[in-house]
């Protein structure tokens, strides 16, 4: 089922309702963070890997505002990250963020890491 109320910054990332909503349930356990941030790493079997870690916003960070919370991303992830989607997914099989990204011309099994 698709989420239809999204709010994407075209230029970075946009975040579901879902995603916001497991943010919002995390942070207050997070002491002095405000908000989420979205990253691209080096390394996992597929060559780049996502890293997700509640923080606060640093100079060159863009935010995106979506649903109440705040996610920020680095310029370098950005790019990796253009056109990309934060979303929740809950389920029998288990549950956790996941990021759908336009660019990933392929992933690990577990995907958490990807290739351009």
């Amino acid at each position: 089922m698709a989420d239809t109320n999204i709010q994407a910054n075209p230029t970075v990332v946009g975040v579901s309702e879902a995603a916001a909503e497991e943010i919002k349930r995390l942070l207050p356990g997070e002491q002095g963070k405000t908000g989420l941030r979205l990253e691209i790493k080096g390394g996992g079997c597929s060559g780049m890997s996502y890293g997700l870690t509640f923080d606060n916003i640093r100079e060159s960070d863009h935010t995106v505002e979506s649903h109440g919370v705040k996610v920020f991303v680095d310029p370098k992830s950005a790019i990796y990250l253009k056109g990309s989607l934060l979303d929740f997914q809950g389920g029998l099989e288990g549950h956790g963020f996941v990021i759908k990204n336009p660019q990933a011309k392929g992933s690990c099994g577990c995907g958490q890491s990807f290739n351009v």
